[in-house]
Order: C-alpha cells, then sequence, then structure tokens
C-alpha cells in the first residue's frame, strides 16, 4: 500500500509521473492467498502446493488424489489483466480482485473462481473484468466470493478446514 500511495502522490505533484504505472500484485502474494485459501475456495477436502513449472499452484482432493492444475491472477483497481496459454490450459482460474485496496487500504476483495477457462477464452487476451464477464457463459461458470478484508477471507478459509462439531484450535 505504502508504494501506491508514494506513486499516487508523485502523480499528484509531478506532471509526468502520471506515466508511471502501478506495480502489479507479486504472484508470490496471489498464489500464497490462494493455497491457504484452497478448503474455501475448492471444498473441505481439498489442500494445494506451488505448482512450479507445471502451474502457479496444484490443488489435489485428499480423498480421491484428483489433482487440479490452477492460475491464479490478481489485480486492483483497474481489474486489467492478460490471459495466457498456460492460464487457459488449466483445470482452474482463480482471479483475485483487490479492488481499491492497495490504494485506499480499504474496499471489498473479490474472487472469481471458474474450471476451464479455456473453454470459454480461445486465445490468449487482455481484458478487464467488464470484458471478462460479457464472455457468453463465464459468469454463470464462475463461483464467486465476496470479503471485506484478507482477514475475513483468512478466517473463512480456516473456519473451512475445521469439521463440523470439531472444536476450533
Amino acid at each position: 500500500m505504502e508504494v501506491f500511495r508514494t506513486v499516487r502522490e508523485l502523480k499528484s505533484r509531478i506532471a509526468a509521473a502520471r506515466y508511471i504505472k502501478f506495480p502489479p500484485v507479486p504472484s508470490m502474494f496471489s498464489e500464497s492467498i490462494a493455497i491457504a485459501t484452497t478448503p474455501l475456495l475448492f471444498g473441505s477436502g481439498w489442500k494445494a502446493r506451488y505448482g512450479g513449472h507445471e502451474a502457479d499452484v496444484i490443488a489435489e482432493n485428499l480423498t480421491t488424489r484428483c489433482s487440479l492444475k490452477v492460475e491464479v491472477k490478481a489485480t486492483g483497481q483497474h481489474a486489467f489483466q492478460e490471459l495466457k496459454v498456460k492460464d487457459l490450459q488449466a483445470d482452474v482460474l482463480i482471479w483475485f480482485r483487490f479492488g481499491n485496496r492497495f490504494e485506499s487500504g480499504a474496499g471489498p476483495i473479490e474472487v472469481a473462481v471458474f474450471d476451464s477457462p479455456g473453454r470459454y477464452v480461445t486465445s490468449q487476451c487482455r481484458l478487464d473484468v467488464r470484458r471478462f464477464e460479457a464472455i457468453p457463459g463465464i459468469q454463470k461458470a464462475q463461483k464467486m466470493f465476496r470479503f471485506e478484508s484478507l482477514g475475513a477471507m483468512l478466517a473463512a478459509a480456516d473456519a473451512s478446514c475445521v469439521p463440523t462439531g470439531s472444536p476450533k484450535v
């Protein structure tokens, strides 16, 4: 948030600074959140790990041993993203939409999760949320989650790991 604040201040003081782009959300950050929230996003029987060269994240069902290649995207206020071939070939795409959170320190976080992204987007492209959600069938195919904070998201994920009736440690 400090980097965003610094860029915003520069833009307000120096006309040429308007060409400075806000930084992207680091992939290590968004992939870590995807791993931490796997039980919430996929169900209590799932866990995940970093995927290395194979995918951003590998999610595995603990009962069936089914594994999924998961690509993770994260955007800020402008929600502009590039979907590459690897993203489209994934079993699942997770898109964290942080909105104004990095600029203002507040605001909801949306998480879109959808299977087989290549079924809906056939070639790599650059798009924002509005154009993405205009793709036929995409809104019905995605699961949407909304959280008021990162803490609320992580708490919900933690709660989804606890079997019903078990005390939370």
